[in-house]
């Protein structure tokens, strides 16, 4: 897109009297994304796309932190995130609505468990995007199972329990502190966070090699020369695409066709004894599926055993006087 003087100007105009806004100095970046279905003419001028001259200005990506360079679309310099956005709004667009939709029933949870870890950035919130489109159920063909897409032999290692009755890996609380733990090794090991999250994708030891092979610890270095498996390649550029589509969803054109999920308010129980669902469900006056849906991380139709009490979630507002006996 080449922008006449009289466009200029008027932009310029616009921007005295309103305010810088990168919204409209990079518009021609968002033009390339006004339609959902996919063709190859449109994929191709994807990768062809010039910022510095098809866009009135887009913010150079310098030596710009991870997280910033999406918020101020200086990422979509880059040619692989700018072709994970169009995969993501045409073949991979129900994908995209489902993980967004799905994702308001688990983000205020995370949000609220980031917040306690100042260290953490805020968009790793995000993060089950990529890694299980927000589904507590999603089992990969590798085996890595819930939001945060743990391995068994990982589990352990993070403190999730994972056994025949019982996969934290499912339970949205437990399993998020797990991610954030581990992310946080994997940052004070690499130094940062595109190195933190390749590594959670491939493993400390892939990335390190890496790093040695390539001489370079810059992420977009190590994605160009090779050094790094195809799906460890990907999954910052995956991850920086459903990012900006998920933070700018009016400009990306989904707004519309999503509806958010929400979070269906829950009370904690604390059980001291061994109960089935069924007996729960009779009790609070719903069904063992709503339950189970509640506590993805039962495996089994009956609550663990606790030495001192397990938690359960149970629907809001039903039965009061017999929450008020059983929470301790």
């Amino acid at each position: 897109m080449k922008y006449t003087k009289l466009t200029v100007i008027l932009i310029l105009i616009l921007t005295i009297f309103f305010g810088y806004n990168k919204w409209v100095f990079s518009w021609g970046m968002f033009q390339l994304y006004n339609e959902a279905e996919y063709s190859k003419h449109r994929h191709e001028k994807i990768i062809s796309f010039n910022p510095d001259e098809d866009t009135l200005y887009l913010p150079g990506m310098e030596d710009k932190e991870f997280f910033q360079s999406v918020n101020d679309f200086s990422i979509m310099r880059k040619k692989g995130v700018r072709e994970f956005i169009y995969i993501y709004l045409t073949t991979g667009r129900e994908y995209t609505i489902r993980s967004i939709e799905r994702s308001g029933s688990y983000i205020d949870t995370i949000n609220s468990i980031i917040k306690k870890n100042p260290d953490i950035p805020a968009e790793i919130a995000l993060l089950p995007l990529l890694e299980s489109g927000f589904d507590p159920m999603a089992v990969s063909r590798s085996k890595a199972v819930g939001l945060w897409q743990f391995m068994e032999r990982t589990s352990a290692y993070v403190g999730l329990r994972t056994d025949g009755i019982v996969d934290e890996r499912r339970n949205v609380e437990k399993s998020t502190e797990a991610a954030i733990r581990h992310l946080r090794h994997l940052y004070k090991k690499f130094g940062s966070w595109e190195l933190a999250l390749a590594a959670y994708n491939g493993g400390e030891g892939l990335i390190s090699r890496a790093i040695e092979n390539a001489g370079t610890n810059n992420i977009w270095e190590l994605i160009k020369s090779g050094a790094l498996p195809k799906e460890t390649s990907e999954y910052i550029p995956r991850y920086a695409a459903l990012m900006l589509i998920y933070k700018n969803q009016r400009l990306f054109r989904v707004e519309k066709e999503i509806e958010i999920e929400r979070e269906q308010p829950a009370y904690e129980l604390c059980l001291k004894e061994q109960k089935s669902l069924k007996e729960l469900s009779e009790q609070f006056g719903t069904n063992p599926d709503e339950i189970k849906k509640m506590n993805p991380e039962l495996k089994t139709d009956l609550t663990p055993f606790s030495d001192n009490c397990y938690p359960l979630k149970v629907p809001a507002g039903k039965n009061r006087s017999l929450i008020a006996k059983m929470i301790f």
